[in-house]
């Protein structure tokens, strides 16, 4: 959601950011060669390995602090998983701010959370990720419950969610075939024009926002952190829902899997019910979804983040789930909440 820039910060740099926790006693320092926003660094005492994070240009620090006070009320909240909580200076501080060449640098100190990430195509898996998400938002309804704090617009709000993005531009910008230009014309416009409805009539709620499987670490069948909540936002809670829904049970651009459609749902359901009106919504929520990645992505592409036949082939991936949807909505509600 903004203009994206790297900053540098080689493992001396980070070595020297470190005196600021000068309680830890710091035996190796090295990149996790992870992430694709933010700079991380491992770092190993002793006992602990901790994760040095260093906050992209892109992420204001209003953001950043809204983030550190939201992990902090979740770390009160006795989940059955961990959040990565910064762990606060030798002065108390859980950002530390320093100018280098001209620019600051950000960076907090997290502790380090085994797990790996889901196979996308396990059953077990999907159902224990979805069963998290429940919880989750169960405990996120809780925290800033009427959006004060919130320093991110809702992803529905496509005409806001990328600064060089004007959304009913993009057919044209991405050279699209005229039938391809049509239809996203089609589907934009109508989302756009449903959204403002669909933020009255709704739940809305804090929301993670990147709920996606390099976020969700897992042991065996069993959820034990989520991570990276630089994203979260005030937000319909079924757009958070749809969107996980989406990354697991659609697998290589095809439609959805009932069979993960069920295990999602099911999963979910153990800590919150969608309302019938949320149900009712569901497609569309899940077409607006779609389309506000297209809108993202599409900034993306300006930045020269991703490439041209990436963003295409979201599209191509958007009109074949919307063609699915017209013809199997009735099958899928009742596949999943039946």
């Amino acid at each position: 959601m903004g203009n994206s820039q790297h900053s540098q910060l080689s493992k001396e740099d980070a070595i020297a950011l470190l005196n600021a926790w000068s309680f830890l006693e710091i035996l190796k320092v090295q990149p996790t060669n992870q992430g694709t926003v933010n700079t991380t660094f491992f770092v190993e005492t002793q006992t602990e390995k901790y994760v040095l994070k260093l906050y992209n240009d892109s992420i204001t620090t209003a953001q950043i602090e809204y983030e550190h006070s939201l992990l902090a009320y979740l770390r009160s909240r006795n989940l059955s998983f961990v959040v990565p909580t910064p762990i606060p200076t030798s002065f108390g501080e859980t950002l530390v701010t320093v100018k280098q060449d001209n620019s600051l640098l950000r960076v907090a100190l997290l502790p380090f959370i085994a797990g790996n990430s889901s196979d996308r195509q396990n059953l077990a898996h999907t159902h224990a990720i979805s069963q998290t998400l429940g919880e989750l938002h169960h405990a996120l309804a809780k925290f800033d419950f009427e959006g004060k704090m919130a320093q991110l617009p809702a992803w529905g709000d496509l005409n806001h969610i990328h600064p060089l993005v004007t959304p009913l531009e993009i057919p044209k910008l991405l050279k699209l075939t005229l039938m391809q230009q049509q239809r996203l014309v089609k589907t934009l416009t109508e989302v756009i024009e449903a959204a403002p409805n669909l933020y009255k009539i709704l739940p809305v709620q804090t929301t993670h926002a990147d709920y996606l499987s390099p976020n969700v670490l897992l042991l065996e069948n069993r959820v034990v952190g989520v991570l990276d909540f630089e994203f979260a936002t005030f937000d319909l809670r079924l757009m958070d829902y749809v969107a996980a829904l989406d990354h697991f049970t659609r697998f290589s651009g095809e439609a959805p899997s009932l069979e993960f459609v069920k295990a999602f749902s099911t999963g979910y359901a153990k800590h919150v019910c969608l309302s019938q009106l949320e149900l009712e919504a569901l497609t569309l929520v899940w077409r607006l979804q779609q389309a506000s990645c297209i809108v993202y992505w599409t900034g993306w592409l300006i930045e020269g983040k991703v490439t041209h036949q990436s963003v295409v082939d979201a599209v191509a991936r958007m009109l074949l789930l919307s063609d699915w949807l017209e013809e199997n909505t009735a099958t899928l509600l009742s596949t999943a909440f039946h």
